[in-house]
């Protein structure tokens, strides 16, 4: 039994199958784990989707911020762009069950018997895995409960608070989460976010920002797990950390789609069929 986690596919789901073949992927012995936006601006995300409920237990995933969006715009907080696909999902018959599904996914997924943890973007400096899987799950309490959710949904959108701490509460701690979890890549000396600057980290530095890897000070636990995220396709899968793997290669922008294979510390990937440059 192999265990794959793979990067953000955004609809891509050519370019998915493709690399499932690569890794000669066997649904009754392997399983995948995605990095979130499994969706947004690309051609087939409801392929996509309907692909991986398919897997059932086979496949797990994060919550990225194209699928925040998706849930926003479900709950009429957000109204849907041309430029992120949705209308296969949108108009699909269904719609509401793949709301309720996305709805029951993780910010952070934390393996049931391997030290693996997957987020789509990122964990803030400060916080080691037990405290970022522990308000993850606070978090899932709030997206499973609709009519908080809905609540939160219409306050979601505004990058403030932009620092950490442990006394905030109710909506302001709610939103730094899921900004953390689902838009993080760069902090500043204090540790503060800044989610405006989407550059590589070596063009950040000049102005005085680090990614949140970079900034961190302590190990992510004693257990010598491994963290595994998405998001960043600026670094084109490069963070050069062990127990910290990128695996957003930019599949929708023309890059590749990646995945790394648990028991063999391997990776694999794909040429994008996609030529979004915009």
């Amino acid at each position: 039994m192999a265990t794959y986690c793979i990067g953000d596919v955004h609809g891509c789901a050519d370019e998915l199958q493709e690399l499932l073949k690569l890794i000669k992927f066997n649904k009754e012995n392997d399983e995948l784990i995605f990095t979130g936006d499994i969706i947004g601006r690309g051609p087939k995300a409801l392929e996509v989707v309907q692909f991986v409920r398919e897997l059932g237990n086979k496949a797990h995933m994060v919550l990225g911020n194209h699928e925040i969006n998706f849930l926003a715009i479900a709950h009429g907080a957000q109204k849907a762009k041309k430029r992120d696909l949705l209308d296969k999902i949108i108009s699909s018959q269904k719609f509401n069950e793949i709301v309720a599904w996305f709805s029951e996914q993780p910010l952070l997924y934390k393996h049931p018997t391997k030290p693996i943890y997957v987020v789509h973007a990122g964990i803030m400096p400060e916080w080691d895995l037990t405290q970022a899987y522990n308000l993850s799950q606070e978090m899932h309490k709030i997206f499973t409960d609709t009519l908080t959710f809905k609540t939160f949904l219409a306050h979601m959108y505004s990058d403030q608070p932009d620092k950490w701490s442990e006394e905030l509460t109710g909506i302001p701690r709610w939103r730094f989460l899921v900004n953390a979890f689902t838009r993080l890549r760069f902090c500043r000396a204090d540790n503060s976010i800044d989610l405006e600057n989407k550059s590589s980290p070596s063009e950040a530095v000049k102005q005085n920002l680090f990614s949140w890897f970079e900034k961190r000070t302590k190990p992510l636990d004693n257990n010598n797990s491994i963290l595994i995220f998405g998001h960043w396709a600026a670094l084109m899968g490069q963070c050069n950390l062990p127990n910290i793997k990128a695996l957003d290669t930019g599949c929708i922008w023309g890059g590749r789609l990646t995945a790394w294979c648990y028991e063999t510390n391997t990776f694999y990937s794909v040429p994008s069929k996609q030529n979004l440059l915009n």
